[in-house]
């Protein structure tokens, strides 16, 4: 593990920002891809994703390979498949997904906004997968 990426680096260290201006560039505020080194982890990512009016479409069927995603509804509404079982969820549910799990055909509102965990922080670990495969 790099000198500036390790835990015991950051010890007695914090960071505080705005989450609302990461918000509006794909969400992600926490993770290996960060170059602030207070935001930079190999062990999780976060984001907040503002995901308004979303439908279903080819590209956004996909797994992770190694990695588990918490995701918590903060507000709006979201439909999707995770492993061909449909789930409506609302603001204050949330969904796990697994390694290999595949998620499909989510649909939003105009409010939908979700606060994503995955862990760990891995370097191209979704797989889009065309319709049919798994």
């Amino acid at each position: 593990m790099k000198a500036e990426t390790s835990l015991h680096s950051k010890r007695g260290r914090s960071i505080v920002g705005t989450v609302d201006s990461k918000a509006r560039e794909r969400g992600w505020f926490f993770g290996r891809f960060m170059d602030e080194p207070l935001l930079h982890s190999e062990l999780v990512e976060v984001a907040w994703q503002k995901v308004p009016n979303r439908t279903p479409s080819a590209d956004q069927r996909h797994l992770h390979r190694h990695t588990v995603e918490v995701n918590v509804v903060l507000s709006g509404s979201i439909r999707l498949k995770i492993d061909e079982v449909e789930h409506n969820l609302r603001k204050g549910d949330f969904f796990v997904v697994w390694p290999e799990s595949v998620v499909s055909e989510i649909t939003t509102d105009a409010e939908t906004e979700i606060l994503v965990v995955r862990a760990p922080s891995v370097a191209d670990d979704k797989l889009t997968l065309g319709v049919g495969e798994t």
